[in-house]
């Protein structure tokens, strides 16, 4: 269990580091220029935005919960802890009408991604129970 927490925490490290270095490289290609300190705070935020995801997906391994209660669990905590972050560290300005439109694209993308993964799924299910099915 340890184990596979430090691996995920790597991971999401790994993940946040690599999206900075994109964003960066990109900055450097487009001659903007910015502190360190400035960098540095971009990207910490990225690794805990990493490191987040990367142990909230296995909530959505607990078998003995239904799919409703994963997705709102992961939905609930994701609000509560991805909005701090980017509020802290700038990346959504903390007025109403800022937070309203984020807290709307966020739904709307989450909802997106949610529904992909959900029939990509199924389809996968489909496919599988296809092949039981011909092997009998």
């Amino acid at each position: 269990m340890i184990a596979e927490g430090f691996k995920r925490s790597l991971i999401g490290i790994a993940v946040g580091s690599l999206i900075t270095f994109a964003v960066v490289s990109f900055m450097i290609m487009l001659s903007v220029e910015s502190s360190i300190q400035e960098i540095w705070k971009h990207w910490v935020a990225s690794m805990l935005i990493g490191i987040y995801y990367s142990f909230a997906s296995g909530i959505f391994e607990l078998e003995h919960w239904s799919l409703l209660k994963q997705t709102i669990v992961h939905l609930t905590l994701t609000l509560f802890i991805l909005f701090p972050i980017i509020i802290i560290v700038g990346w959504l300005p903390f007025d109403p009408m800022s937070l309203t439109i984020g807290l709307g694209i966020f739904i709307v993308t989450y909802s997106i991604m949610w529904l992909s993964m959900y029939f990509y799924f199924k389809r996968l299910e489909r496919s599988m129970n296809n092949c039981i099915d011909k092997k009998k």
